[in-house]
């Protein structure tokens, strides 16, 4: 997909609820009528001001998409508490919601909490055109890795929720129970996915996205980045511009 030099520089700011009434800070870029938008999600601990994810959607606005971020509860701007995945499939609704009222084809994105929020979404019956999700667990509650242990020790604690709210993270109590990825994401199809991981990821193991791979329908894509790392602190502009061609490929074919 290709319109340069079409898109604002500056995005649109406003603010939505969910369907339980907890309100988010959100924002545009590009233009209210482009013919395709992306909904993009942020990881735990995250933002939609975090400056790659700010120049990932500046970049897709500028090949023509429209791009709506929003901060998931407990995070940033956004009231609530977050829950690591489970209420904020709500978020990303509401913010879906909108761009589908706008736009004649729209794409669920996210990266680490915001892709294991996508898929979730999708395999539980959310609409979308195609699903994009980058770094994402395919099991929420019980992680392999240090670094998400380590996060996730955090969430747990009362000290660690307070260390977490210093920097912009509000958690509340949240399910360890919930249906993962991994358990919903054969009932996405036929919505086309795609799978992004980085062999270089220290969060999330890179079995997890061939195990989530495995589970798809067709279609599906899997695009293993050698030197990748993890989410969003992975983005650059090329990486901004391999995932707008991917994008017109999964809307092309479907």
């Amino acid at each position: 997909m290709d319109g340069r030099g079409s898109a604002p520089r500056l995005p649109k700011s406003f603010t939505l609820s969910t369907p339980d009434g907890v309100t988010l800070s959100a924002l545009r870029y590009g233009r209210g009528n482009a013919h395709a938008a992306v909904v993009f999600g942020h990881g735990f601990t995250g933002s939609q001001h975090n400056k790659k994810i700010v120049a990932l959607a500046g970049r897709l606005a500028e090949h023509g998409l429209a791009v709506y971020t929003a901060d998931f509860r407990g995070h940033g701007a956004s009231g609530g508490l977050s829950t690591l995945g489970d209420k904020e499939i709500q978020d990303l609704e509401a913010v879906l919601a909108l761009a589908r009222s706008r736009h004649r084809k729209v794409v669920s994105a996210g990266a680490s909490m915001g892709a294991f929020i996508a898929l979730r979404h999708a395999g539980l019956g959310g609409k979308a055109d195609a699903v994009v999700a980058i770094s994402s667990p395919a099991a929420g509650r019980d992680p392999k890795l240090l670094r998400a242990r380590l996060l996730r020790r955090a969430a747990l604690s009362a000290r660690g929720r307070r260390l977490l709210d210093l920097y912009g993270t509000r958690v509340g109590a949240f399910s360890e129970t919930i249906t993962p990825p991994l358990d919903l994401v054969a009932q996405i199809a036929p919505t086309p996915v795609a799978i992004i991981h980085g062999a270089r990821d220290r969060y999330v193991p890179l079995a997890d996205a061939y195990a989530l791979y495995d589970r798809l329908g067709e279609p599906r894509r899997l695009v293993v980045l050698r030197d990748f790392g993890h989410g969003e602190a992975a983005f650059d502009l090329p990486f901004a511009d391999r995932l707008n061609d991917l994008i017109g490929d999964l809307l092309d074919g479907h």
